[in-house]
């Protein structure tokens, strides 16, 4: 007799787990009934958020030749879960943001102080940690529906610039997680690559060369934010120097005169940078540069074979430390901490040293810039 009650309590409980997970089966949303987000644009307009999404539309076997859809729709909504919802009533489908690959955040989002959005972005389950975020120059929705050359779809084309393994100066990726760490730092400063538009050389798919011209998306410029939004752009130099201390370049280039008077450039084959803090109110970033000249080699006095002179050398290290200093006084101006050295003098220093100095430490703080350049 216990045998057999003993039975029928473990078949009770296989039938019980059966019908919930057949149950949660069932609520699952057919991908034919999915519009799979790919891109995000974030505006703010009239007081409200206006969210423009660049969504793939699968189609079914029979039409599976001719490819999917991509479209850009947009919402409104006072917050960003109100815009979602009506997202998918404009489109008729369940939108899905497991697949998107970047945030576009327009110029007016930017200066509208709406902190509550990217906080929702990284605690809600929305988009994964690693999407990346881009500023526009912008409206975000107008860089989402821009028509690029060969078909091509700009989210995905923002995706392969600045997750490309050619990491080219001047191009500083930022993603959710890197923002929030950024902002959680002494200083509370972050960057974003800023996106525009540019024009091509080449015509719309399909079209005469005549016609209208497909557009580039640019991102040689940074946007400097901080936890109340944003603060300053960059220029391309100064982006270039920024990209110096950020990433681990392999490409890029950096033009400076050479000894005949003409105009000459540096081809970045690899950089390295390290920083650490000497004292109270001084930080030192150690940059190692392997460069090669984009001119011939010449064979020098001695018989040996160079293309960048030493005289031509002290001007490239001039060059870079001086991108580095103009870029590290523009943001000291707006109290951007963009080199993150308040976080080095409180990892050295702790606590001691963040109760001495004032909330404006860059005005105490020099940075001393040293630069080993390696021609090959």
């Amino acid at each position: 007799m216990r045998r057999k009650a003993k039975s029928k309590w473990i078949i009770l409980i296989v039938v019980i787990v059966l019908v919930a997970l057949l149950d949660g089966l069932s609520s699952n949303v057919n991908l034919l009934d999915r519009a799979i987000v790919v891109g995000m644009g974030i505006d703010a307009v009239d007081g409200e958020l206006l969210l423009s999404v660049q969504v793939i539309i699968p189609k079914n076997s029979s039409s599976a030749s001719q490819g999917n859809d991509f479209v850009v729709y947009s919402a409104r909504g006072k917050t960003l879960q109100e815009a979602v919802e009506n997202i998918s009533y404009a489109v008729g489908l369940k939108a899905s943001f497991a697949h998107t690959n970047v945030i576009v955040l327009g110029d007016a989002f930017l200066k509208s102080g709406r902190t509550d959005v990217l906080e929702f972005l990284v605690t809600s389950d929305m988009v994964t940690d690693n999407t990346l975020l881009v500023a526009s120059a912008g409206d975000a929705s107008e860089i989402l529906a821009v028509q690029m050359p060969v078909n091509e779809v700009a989210s995905y084309h923002l995706t392969e610039i600045l997750q490309s393994n050619r990491k080219e100066a001047g191009q500083n990726t930022s993603s959710l997680k890197a923002y929030f760490e950024d902002i959680y730092k002494v200083g509370q400063t972050a960057c974003l690559p800023l996106v525009f538009l540019r024009e091509s050389d080449f015509g719309l798919l399909g079209q005469e060369a005549e016609d209208e011209k497909a557009k580039l998306l640019d991102v040689s410029h940074v946007v400097v934010t901080d936890r109340e939004g944003y603060l300053v752009r960059l220029g391309r130099r100064q982006s270039a120097a920024l990209s110096y201390t950020t990433e681990k370049l392999n490409a890029g280039n950096i033009s400076y005169k050479g000894d005949d008077g003409s105009e000459k450039e540096a081809i970045i084959l690899r950089t390295d940078c390290s920083k650490r803090a000497l004292s109270y109110n001084e930080v030192q970033i150690d940059l190692d540069f392997s460069v090669r000249p984009s001119q011939k080699y010449y064979v020098s006095a001695d018989g040996s074979v160079k293309g960048i002179s030493e005289t031509e050398q002290q001007q490239l290290r001039a060059q870079i430390i001086s991108s580095i200093a103009d870029c590290y006084e523009v943001c000291k101006y707006y109290n951007a901490d963009v080199f993150h050295v308040g976080e080095e003098l409180y990892r050295r220093f702790g606590e001691e040293w963040k109760k001495s100095v004032p909330d404006n430490y860059l005005d105490e703080v020099t940075l001393k810039i040293n630069v080993k350049l390696n021609v090959k």
